[in-house]
């Protein structure tokens, strides 16, 4: 196994993917071609920005302001041995630390030996394509068919808020590559088109 991830981007502190102050990291690549993707640049299949998996699993674990980590897309679990070993090397030094994984599978296909592996780490997955169509503009999911597994019970108390509450937005400036980045759910009306 290669010792790097293949990334988009991430975010070393947000508010808006999830309860608490969160690392959020948006990988490259995703096999779905979701109408109205609110992040079209992520999924083409092709190397992209390569970051050694030892390298972000100090930032996150020296980053003591976290509460959980958000993990995002492109699609995740193409990248499912990589992550689960990022997350096995981050809950062995910060296990109070939970994770979000979004995902366009749906969780009866994620049946294949890295799949389950990472699927151990886990605290939330919201699975299903993004289905512009069934925008509700509720909660941190895209759409009303995308299901919330609470595959343990750390996050069940933040529920309802999670799935029905306000979505949240931000704006932040990349550091490196001074590009402005909007990080959160949109609502139909804050759709942005690329």
């Amino acid at each position: 196994m290669s010792d790097f991830l293949n990334i988009f981007d991430f975010c070393e502190g947000s508010r808006a993917l999830g309860p608490g102050l969160r690392f959020v990291i948006w990988v490259q690549g995703c096999p779905f071609n979701c109408k109205g993707c609110t992040s079209p640049y992520g999924r083409p299949i092709k190397e992209n920005i390569l970051v050694e998996l030892n390298s972000v699993a100090q930032s996150i674990i020296n980053n003591k302001s976290i509460e959980g980590i958000t993990i995002s897309g492109g699609e995740p679990f193409l990248q499912a041995s990589k992550l689960s070993y990022l997350a096995k090397m981050v809950k062995e030094v910060r296990p109070e630390l939970n994770i979000i994984v979004f995902t366009g599978f749906e969780m009866d296909v994620l049946v294949w030996d890295e799949a389950k592996q990472f699927l151990r780490f886990i605290d939330l997955l919201i699975d299903g394509p993004y289905i512009e169509e069934l925008n509700d503009d509720k909660g941190l999911r895209g759409s009303s068919n995308q299901q919330f597994h609470y595959l343990t019970e750390r996050l069940a108390p933040y529920g309802e808020e999670m799935e029905n509450g306000e979505r949240k937005g931000e704006m932040h400036i990349i550091q490196n590559s001074k590009v402005l980045h909007y990080i959160g759910i949109q609502n139909k009306k804050q759709i942005i088109n690329l």
